[in-house]
C-alpha cells in the first residue's frame, strides 16, 4: 500500500489486544466494554491468538493506516 502523505510503500502490520479493538468519540472507563458503546466502531477482527486489527506504517511520515472496509476481517498471516 502507498502512503498517501509521501507515495512510499508502506509496512503491513498488526495492532494486538486481548480484548476488543475500537474507535471512539471519548475514553472509556472500562476499555475491554468499549464495543458496547453506542459510538464504537470494530476496527478488527479476532482469531486463536486474540484480537487484532491490520495497520500499515509509513516509516518516513510516521503515519498508521487502518483500512476498516479491506483485509482486516480475512487476514490470514
Amino acid at each position: 500500500m502507498k502512503c498517501p502523505y509521501c507515495g512510499k510503500e508502506m509496512e503491513k502490520g498488526y495492532i494486538h489486544s486481548r480484548d476488543c479493538v475500537v474507535w471512539r468519540t471519548k475514553k472509556s472507563v472500562l476499555p475491554a466494554l468499549g464495543i458496547l458503546a453506542a459510538d464504537a466502531v470494530d476496527l478488527g477482527t479476532s482469531d486463536a491468538a486474540g484480537h487484532f486489527v491490520v495497520v500499515y506504517r509509513c516509516a518516513d511520515c510516521k503515519k498508521f493506516l487502518i483500512d476498516t472496509e479491506n483485509g482486516n476481517h480475512t487476514d490470514s498471516d
